[in-house]
């Protein structure tokens, strides 16, 4: 993204690059014999019929005709016919299609398998007994089970990434990708971003032309008529090119630019900035959920320092953010470019971690935000049981569930007994709004 940015919470300004033109049978010889069997004809003009019966000799240069069994040479073409048995490597493309377990492979990126009811990331530990005791002290698990949580953004839809798309992918960890409509006229544009949806990844927010929130200093192009038409057109975008996907749930703001704060509030469930920082769980945290902050890859940063990273985070229980620009190598250094290697190095180390959830901004913070609403309610008791009734936050992704404990008892949604997981907790969904523990 070309922007000043605040990297490890220090601001730094730096000049933006703005790239040019944008941020059957084969005739064979032997058949020309059987022309000489005309020749035969010539003994007709010999003396006598006698003669010309030897013109019938020359009848046999009919036999010549058979040349034209040098066209059924054609059925040496029919071999070709064999060459299609080679479609049958095609079958073996086949086996591609089992590389769509590399899209599971893609929940490693969580720590383990994914759950059959909410699609979140299973953590190791497993064969926990379900609690019997008295029914009550409902909580919600910080980050889905897990002790910590990451995720890899990148911004501006830059062409190094597109690029390197394939090497990011291979790690098997899902990434958001803020992308920046106004330069969709870069190559690989759309089939990149379409691919990455199908491979479980996001695709975020950052505007059409990536201005500052009073319309000045644009990378792309010319600035729309209003700040709220950036966000919008782009979001139209998105959803009209990346069906797959539908609506746009997270955005980023250009420049890190918090004017655009207030109208993110309108338009998605959370918006990431730019401040150094990581993000707590629960409801003692206070992270402005319309500027997230991040950990900018500084240019030249290596695996080692995103390490270092990701274990402050993971010793702190926290959620971390990273943010990258440009990769290496390229023809187009954007901001602050880092090698693909130390890139794919560092997300492999998170993804190695099995306590950690790595996963898209849009996963996490669904999660993170459902948690403080549901920690915050008091239940309604009635009959020994106590319900808990709740209303998402605007702009809520579908689908969504949280991760609880109890004491014990019994919890219904729906009229149906939610099963225990023996990874240690009952899945909750999101959707119905309320949730019943009876004795």
């Amino acid at each position: 993204m070309r922007f000043v940015s605040l990297a490890r919470g220090v601001a730094a300004t730096a000049a933006m690059i703005v790239a040019a033109g944008g941020c059957g049978a084969r005739p064979g010889p032997e058949g020309t014999s059987g022309a000489a069997g005309t020749t035969g004809a010539a003994g007709t003009t010999g003396s006598a019929g006698t003669s010309g019966s030897a013109g019938t000799t020359g009848a046999a240069g009919t036999t010549g005709s058979a040349g034209t069994t040098g066209s059924a040479g054609s059925s040496g073409g029919a071999g070709t016919t064999g060459s299609t048995g080679t479609a049958g490597t095609t079958g073996a493309a086949g086996t591609t299609g089992s590389a769509g377990t590399t899209g599971t492979g893609g929940t490693t990126g969580g720590g383990g398998n994914r759950s059959p009811i909410s699609g979140l990331p299973q953590p190791a530990t497993a064969g926990v007994a379900q609690p019997s005791g008295t029914a009550g002290n409902l909580k919600v698990l910080d980050w889905a089970g897990f002790k910590a949580a990451v995720s890899w953004t990148f911004d501006d839809s830059q062409p190094s990434q597109i690029a390197h798309y394939a090497e990011l992918q291979a790690v098997g960890v899902p990434m958001t990708f803020y992308i920046s409509t106004g330069n969709s006229t870069e190559s690989g544009y759309d089939a990149t971003w379409a691919q990455a949806i199908i491979d479980g990844h996001e695709i975020g927010n950052h505007t059409v032309h990536h201005c500052k929130s009073d319309l000045t200093g644009c990378s792309f192009g010319t600035p729309l008529a209003a700040l709220g038409d950036e966000r919008d057109q782009a979001s139209s975008y998105i959803a009209q090119h990346y069906a797959a996907q539908g609506a746009a749930w997270t955005s980023a703001s250009p420049f890190g630019d918090t004017g655009y704060d207030g109208l993110d509030q309108l338009r998605f469930l959370v918006n990431r900035g730019v401040p150094g920082g990581m993000i707590g769980a629960g409801t003692t945290d206070s992270t402005d959920p319309f500027n997230l902050p991040i950990h900018l890859a500084a240019q030249g940063e290596t695996a080692a320092m995103f390490n270092a990273a990701s274990d402050s985070a993971h010793a702190g229980g926290k959620w971390l953010i990273f943010l990258v620009h440009s990769i290496t190598p390229t023809s187009a250094t954007w901001y602050n470019p880092v090698a693909i290697t130390d890139v794919t190095a560092a997300m492999s180390y998170d993804k190695s971690l099995a306590d950690v959830w790595t996963d898209t901004v849009v996963a996490i913070a669904a999660y993170w935000r459902a948690q403080k609403v549901l920690a915050g309610l008091t239940p309604a008791a009635s009959g020994g049981a106590s319900t808990w009734t709740w209303t998402l936050p605007a702009h809520f992704p579908p689908g969504k569930y949280l991760r609880v404990k109890v004491d014990g008892g019994t919890l219904t949604q729906s009229g149906r007994t939610l099963p225990w997981d023996d990874h240690g907790y009952y899945e909750i969904a999101l959707d119905p709004g309320t949730l019943t523990l009876s004795p």
